[in-house]
């Protein structure tokens, strides 16, 4: 996992968009976001437990000139250049309030009124499975890498991994750039959430059946967080009419750093079939 971790903080330029949702300043970025105008489908990505936009890397930018889409990215409250959580805590299914709340509320701020297909990674991707359990009318399909949604030990062995970052001042410090100094807070908070969460935070797996999306299912055969009983429940319990589940070697817990042009060219591949 700390070897996966790394591809995640190695540093790229800032971006300090912000708008405010639900009285937070919520940092974004656009990327190509001429083609928005012209009625493209925009993607939206939505960063892991720890992520941020600059810990995207490449990506972003390369799948959105390789697939001639719009993207937008952006950090939830408590990362990156977003505000943090006013009360210092992470609320009990704050997962659900990122799905049903604020990401519909970012996307009417916003005024995107395009078709939207939403990437969600980790915490990202059980964030998409919940909102595609009550999408906007907008949302055409759902892409997730390595999501969450139920309740493993093995999952546990990844989070104290984690944890013990913050015995490592260097990654620390690296983190610090891109969290406003706040890294080891995020860090402290977001591993005590789920080491002590309730089956209620872990537990997504009640909104599945009101899923009927196209979906793209990603998970790495080295994943840390989770084994692959995660995207098979999902598979199992919704109602899509196309399910695509890819099991990827050579991989961990970041597909899309660790084998982007595959996840690239499997996005690319799943968009045309729908």
């Amino acid at each position: 996992m700390i070897t996966s971790f790394f591809l995640l903080i190695l540093l790229i330029d800032f971006c300090k968009v912000k708008t405010q949702i639900e009285g937070f300043n919520i940092n974004y970025k656009l990327i190509n976001e001429e083609w928005i105008s012209e009625g493209r489908d925009i993607l939206v990505l939505l960063h892991e437990g720890l992520g941020s936009i600059p810990q995207w890397k490449n990506f972003p930018s390369t799948i959105s000139n390789k697939l001639k889409l719009p993207v937008l990215i952006y950090e939830r409250i408590g990362y990156g250049e977003s505000d943090f959580w006013t009360d210092g805590i992470i609320k009990s299914q704050f997962l659900h309030n990122e799905a049903l709340v604020m990401l519909p509320a970012l996307i009417k701020k916003l005024g995107i009124l395009n078709s939207i297909i939403i990437f969600g990674h980790s915490d990202g991707g059980t964030i998409a499975l919940i909102h595609a359990s009550a999408a906007m009318a907008k949302v055409k399909a759902v892409i997730v890498e390595a999501p969450h949604i139920l309740f493993e030990e093995y999952s546990l062995i990844g989070i104290r991994k984690a944890r013990e970052l913050l015995k490592n001042d260097a990654v620390i410090q690296i983190l610090n750039r891109y969290h406003q100094g706040r890294a080891a807070e995020l860090i402290d908070k977001w591993t005590a959430h789920w080491l002590a969460a309730k089956d209620i935070d872990w537990d997504a797996s009640q909104k599945l059946n009101k899923i009927t999306l196209p979906l793209l299912l990603i998970q790495g055969y080295k994943d840390d967080f989770g084994t692959f009983a995660q995207i098979d429940n999902v598979a199992k319990e919704v109602k899509s009419n196309i399910i695509q589940v890819e099991r990827i070697e050579d991989c961990g817990h970041i597909p899309h750093l660790e084998q982007q042009e595959k996840i690239i060219n499997l996005t690319e591949d799943f968009i045309n079939k729908i």
